[in-house]
């Protein structure tokens, strides 16, 4: 699982623009939704993220080229956060840096427990750069960690940073991945600085002359060597063992553990596992390990001794069996640094408990007084018990405020397509855009070569009215409801109703050649549907039907209510259509036969020569049906 921060958006939002942003979350269904710090989102999505924005931004970057980017805007983010206080304490150099990265994650774990972070730690030096190992159960992230370094190689430390991913050396982790890295960069003051702090150990001689004769005395103090049971008492859960990985000694507390002697003499892969860094248990990768901090988990006394049971007699064995059953879930966790003591030829693991809260502490079994005076233990465990119900809260509230905030969103974007649904009932969807982009209402209007534009009447409404006005009401409601649904089944425009008229305009806004026959179909259903009302209840209603087809200019006019609206001769000639029809029939101009004519299927009657207000005479026709073409069967 991976965390999406706040740092993409932002930083996605500066470099191509809130609009892009939106669009890259809208394509990978996650629409208006706000990224929380604690929440967990799948690793997928920010793979998706990055295809995303090669689509969109089109800029020619590929996948790997934005996750880089994500990577440096993670960087950019939590330096406006305090989170850069993490990078500044962990060295005056880069090199410092990436030594104590991983202790970074391991502090981080602290704020964000569900945080399954990387290992990487660096097993060569020298004054061109590193040797660094990452290793993650994550595949892909690479890119995002390389955009990470080199940001904070900039912004931190001042240096130019040059990747270069080198072949991966066996690993037999499963459902892990590794890799390695050649970091090439100026490390020669870190370098420098690491010779002349191994120089300042070696104790230095001066000669002094005493009457005649030269003492050699040392410029420090030598202190007299420590004896190991110190050691052992100073740090109570060490652990010293050779290079065959065999236990030679334990601290105090450890002793107090695992009684007889238990651990000494076993291997310590017998006894142990380690945790992080996620490695092969060999001497040569432990050696390597001498500037990260390490974690082993140490079983239970009883699964050591369980290894051990076909020593000892069967009474022995089932006791031994029966208390291990009670102490499967305790398991000793050890936090600290690997150090090899040329003098015993062996490496000391320098550690203290790894617990967070007292449930860790008892389900360890141990008490406050089995941790040490000196380290940070005690104050960690009570601090935490203190404060622990407080960050809860702290972060309940938090949680709580992301996911109001995010309902907000939702509520927002629900409330938008629901203005937009009656904003597209009203105008045109490509007229709406074009004016919400700043468009003058005046520049929307268009001319068209050619529409076909009808007009139907409930002829006998007025009579219903005059009767019972609520019946009327809803007639005209259960009508034009009717004309609502079949409208949506054809290509055509349902410009407005007005009073007992309702208007329709095929070939615009969105032109096509095919709009006489769209308008056509559509009055046929009209006409058809209404008689189905007619013969299946009581509602007695006559309609009258015209269209006529021509040029008209449309557009938007008024600023209060504004409406989509059609002008021109071929409006009032359409209108005349509907007026001089008769209720069940279809009046069609000459203009919208002669087109009518030229497709197959279309029946009409000549009407004749009717007189036409503001027209004079024209000849008109009926429609009369639609009759699907037959199909020749091949002989």
């Amino acid at each position: 699982m991976c965390r999406l921060r706040h740092e993409t958006p932002l930083h996605v939002t500066l470099e191509y623009g809130e609009e892009t942003w939106l669009a890259i979350l809208e394509s990978v269904g996650y629409r208006n939704t706000v990224f929380r710090t604690h929440h967990i989102y799948p690793d997928e999505l920010i793979m998706k993220l990055a295809d995303a924005a090669v689509t969109l931004v089109a800029n020619g970057s590929t996948r790997q080229d934005f996750l880089r980017f994500f990577g440096r805007c993670f960087v950019r983010y939590f330096s406006h956060y305090g989170y850069e206080k993490f990078i500044k304490v962990c060295g005056r150099y880069f090199c410092d840096f990436l030594t104590g990265i991983d202790n970074i994650h391991l502090q981080m774990r602290y704020m964000y427990p569900k945080m399954v972070s990387p290992s990487m730690y660096i097993s060569h030096e020298d004054a061109d750069g590193v040797l660094l190992h990452y290793r993650t159960t994550r595949n892909g992230f690479c890119p995002y960690l390389i955009g990470q370094l080199h940001q904070i190689a900039n912004d931190f430390y001042g240096i130019p940073l040059t990747v270069e991913e080198l072949p991966n050396t066996p690993f037999s982790q499963e459902e892990s991945y590794q890799f390695r890295f050649r970091l090439n960069f100026d490390n020669r003051d870190y370098m420098a600085g690491r010779a002349a702090c191994n120089g300042s150990l070696e104790l230095g001689r001066i000669n002094i002359s005493n009457r005649g004769s030269v003492k050699t005395i040392a410029s420090e103090k030598a202190l007299s060597s420590l004896s190991s049971s110190i050691l052992m008492q100073l740090f109570p859960f060490t652990l010293v063992f050779r290079p065959n990985l065999e236990i030679i000694s334990a601290g105090r507390q450890l002793k107090n553990m695992f009684p007889g002697d238990m651990l000494i003499g076993q291997p310590l892969p017998d006894v142990a596992r380690i945790r992080r860094p996620k490695l092969l248990f060999t001497w040569d990768n432990l050696y390597s390990l001498q500037k990260v901090l390490c974690e082993m988990e140490i079983l239970p006394a009883s699964q050591i001794e369980r290894k051990n049971t076909r020593h000892l007699a069967p009474e022995r064995a089932d006791a031994v069996a029966h208390r291990g059953a009670k102490e499967e879930s305790r398991r000793l966790l050890l936090q600290g640094q690997l150090r090899y003591l040329s003098d015993w030829d062996a490496m000391i693991f320098l550690c203290n408990p790894l617990i967070n809260n007292l449930e860790d502490m008892d389900g360890m079994g141990l008490t406050i007084n089995d941790l040490s005076l000196h380290g940070h233990g005690r104050d960690m465990v009570m601090a935490g018990w203190q404060h622990n119900s407080r960050l809860e809260d702290l972060y309940e509230r938090a949680e709580e405020r992301s996911q109001q905030l995010q309902q907000t969103y939702e509520l927002q974007d629900e409330w938008k397509k629901r203005g937009d649904k009656l904003l597209y009932s009203m105008i045109p969807q490509s007229v709406a855009d074009s004016l919400r982009s700043g468009t003058d209402p005046v520049d929307t209007c268009q001319a068209f070569e050619s529409i076909t534009v009808l007009f139907v009447e409930l002829a006998n409404i007025d009579e219903i009215t005059a009767t019972s006005p609520m019946e009327a009401v809803s007639c005209m409601n259960s009508v034009f409801s009717c004309f609502d649904n079949i409208i949506d089944q054809h290509s055509v425009y349902k410009v407005e109703t007005v009073g007992k008229v309702y208007m329709v305009v095929g070939g615009a806004p969105e032109t096509n050649e095919t709009h006489v026959r769209d308008v056509a179909l559509v009055a046929l259903s009209f006409r058809d549907e209404i008689e189905k009302i007619v013969n299946s209840s009581e509602m007695s209603v006559h309609i009258r039907i015209g269209f006529h087809t021509g040029s008209a200019v449309a557009g938007v006019v008024g600023r209060k209510m504004p409406r989509y609206c059609f002008f021109g001769d071929t409006i009032n000639t359409a209108a005349r259509m509907q007026t001089t029809s008769l209720p069940g029939k279809i009046h069609i101009s000459h203009n919208s036969f002669c087109r009518l004519q030229k497709l197959d299927g279309f029946v009409c009657e000549l009407r004749g020569t009717v007189l036409v207000k503001g027209k004079g005479e024209m000849n008109t026709h009926w429609l009369l049906r639609y009759e699907l073409p037959s199909i020749e069967e091949p002989k």
